[in-house]
């Protein structure tokens, strides 16, 4: 009995070893400081605009030309906080009725661009990528 269950133990082990070795990592693992980035991006779980905005990033290895801090806003209450200060810079964005993602927040020049569409021209012009 005691065979039967190292065994399956030794079996779970392998396939939990295996899964962390083959697994691609993500932009979520990519850990930026934000004093360190050139854009902070705030996303949503399950935002398809804001997967659109991430899977340009990833396909185009976006975030190995410019330092993206990506912070997803809707299950994370510290990131909403840093999302509404963020646009206090931006006065084009009406935050009045609440604040959409994908908004990309520019260090550089302090501006916000949001939707999925500017962010990703914003990011080929930045990255030659046309």
């Amino acid at each position: 009995m005691l065979k039967k269950i190292f065994f399956v133990l030794l079996i779970v082990v392998i396939f939990v070893s295996l899964y962390k070795i083959t697994s691609k990592p993500t932009t979520e693992n990519k850990v930026v400081n934000d004093q360190n980035a050139n854009l902070i991006l705030f996303v949503g779980d399950g935002c398809p605009h804001c997967k659109n905005v991430e899977d340009f990033i990833k396909n185009n290895n976006v975030d190995s030309k410019l330092s993206i801090s990506q912070k997803e806003v809707y299950y994370n209450q510290e990131n909403q906080k840093q999302l509404a200060e963020a646009v206090k810079n931006c006065p084009s964005i009406d935050s009045s009725k609440g604040i959409g993602v994908p908004l990309a927040f520019i260090k550089e020049s302090a501006t916000c661009l949001q939707g999925d569409t500017s962010i990703i021209d914003y990011l080929k012009s930045k990255t030659g990528l046309n």
